[in-house]
């Protein structure tokens, strides 16, 4: 009786593998079509075998370069601009936490603390806008009423010099004149 249940489950599963095979064989035969239709159907074919894990070789142009070069120097320097940042805090707080310290030592530290805190939002809120704005990457780097921004080569125009002028002032409280836009040399 055991050999007739595993038999049958056996057998089952050997009708499951079958039905499997079948339907992806259906799914995925060539159709057979018309003398009319035969021609859509082999534009669409090969369309579709365009598309669709097609090896090709890729010949990086010096744009394609450029931009990368560019997206590792900003990824680059928001670690560094990161790291500066992290360190400065960590100094901030070991003041702020230290009971010994001087009262009047811990408000200023608690000042700079909120004011670095202020500027890292505002730089990265510019970064989002100029992005939004001009389509490229960029790096803020605010410095008290001071505004550096960095935009890879090509990226500043007449209007996009504007722009940025334009929200550095209305969102960094600095002046036109305070504003320095510069472009990557790569």
């Amino acid at each position: 009786m055991i050999i007739k249940k595993r038999q049958l489950l056996m057998a089952t599963l050997v009708l499951a593998l079958a039905a499997a095979v079948f339907v992806n064989w259906y799914y995925t035969r060539p159709s057979v079509s018309t003398a009319a239709n035969a021609e859509s159907t082999t534009q669409a074919q090969a369309q579709d075998a365009a598309n669709l894990g097609d090896a090709r070789y890729v010949i990086a142009t010096d744009v394609t370069l450029a931009q990368e070069e560019s997206t590792d120097y900003f990824a680059a320097a928001r670690l560094r601009r990161r790291t500066a940042h992290d360190e400065a805090a960590e100094t901030l707080n070991d003041v702020i936490k230290d009971e010994s310290a001087d009262p009047d030592a811990v408000k200023a530290a608690t000042v700079k603390l909120q004011a670095l805190a202020d500027t890292l939002v505002r730089e990265g809120d510019l970064e989002n806008m100029i992005t939004a704005k001009l389509d490229c990457d960029c790096l803020v780097i605010l410095n008290g009423e001071q505004a550096e921004v960095i935009v890879p080569k090509g990226a500043l125009d007449a209007v996009s010099v504007v722009k940025i002028r334009e929200l550095c002032v209305n969102h960094a409280d600095c002046t036109p004149a305070s504003v320095t836009m510069t472009e990557l040399n790569n």
